[in-house]
């Protein structure tokens, strides 16, 4: 058995634009021939579940970079996630130094009320503008989302205590300043928790356990494959390459990212993932 990881966002999927229909394709192909196809991605169970409801498809998924899986037709699992205190810890650090942050749950994304990011936003476009249009559609997509779709909590501590049934599964840090995003990594070490980049414009915070490749070894002990593919994109991702027996990078992933794989393949954009999979992995064409 086959068994083909992947990232989501700048790797199977391009925020604010359309799945590359071949993708879809793909994991249809590789569930048809009895392989697997599981993504493994830092966004939360409801965002990748609602991406494949919209699409028609589902699969097997590793969510908020190791905090949780879920299996088809099963509900989800939560693991690796931040206690309160944890979420304390790092709030004192970042609402100090005044970072645009919001907090990924089992139950969604919870932040503060828009108005109190209104300038990191402004900065943020700005930084964004330097992808293109690519980037004006990005950011258009995450504040439309942050706005409209998210959870808003003046005291988001208090309202976790009064939910103590919402894992809280990682903290997201934006910010347009990359010096103030590496100055960052060193305060929130004091924490005792995991940061990492996972974008150019940001940094997660999550349990120390919770990262893509003890959840994919995690996952294979329950359902073991011949043979396993990753493919990613981003820093967050190399957890993952190092422990699948082929590591594979799209065309616009990391300098980093590509020196780590054997393969570099298509962009996400023109769906490099699902023609990957048809070249290389369907037996029946």
């Amino acid at each position: 058995m086959i068994t083909v990881f992947s990232d989501i966002d700048g790797t199977f999927h391009s925020p604010g634009s359309e799945i590359a229909p071949i993708n879809l394709e793909a994991i249809a192909a590789l569930q048809k021939q009895g392989d697997h196809f599981v993504f493994v991605s830092g966004r939360g169970c409801h965002q990748i579940v609602d991406l494949l409801t919209k699409a028609g498809q589902d699969c097997d998924m590793i969510f908020s970079n190791g905090a949780g899986y879920k299996l088809v037709g099963e509900a989800p699992v939560y693991e690796n996630c931040l206690s309160i205190a944890d979420c304390v810890k790092v709030l004192e650090i970042v609402e100090k130094e005044d970072i645009f942050y919001h907090i990924h749950t089992s139950e969604g994304i919870f932040l503060k009320p828009m108005h109190h990011y209104q300038t990191h936003l402004q900065k943020l476009r700005k930084k964004f503008e330097t992808l293109g249009e690519q980037g004006t559609v990005v950011m258009d997509f995450k504040e439309n989302y942050f706005t409209n779709e998210c959870g808003h909590h003046e005291d988001l501590i208090g309202f976790f205590k009064e939910n103590p049934e919402i894992h809280i599964l990682k903290v997201e840090l934006m910010d347009a300043d990359d010096q103030i995003r590496e100055q960052l990594i060193g305060k929130l070490a004091s924490t005792g928790l995991y940061t990492f980049s996972s974008f150019f414009t940001a940094l997660e915070v999550v349990h120390p356990h919770s990262n893509k490749g003890a959840a994919i070894q995690n996952y294979l002990a329950k359902m073991p494959s011949e043979k396993t593919y990753g493919i990613g994109d981003a820093e967050n991702d190399f957890a993952m390459l190092e422990v699948v027996d082929v590591p594979v990078a799209v065309e616009n992933a990391t300098a980093a990212i590509k020196e780590k794989c054997q393969m570099v393949i298509g962009p996400c954009d023109s769906g490099g993932v699902g023609q990957f999979i048809f070249d290389q992995l369907i037996l029946d064409k």
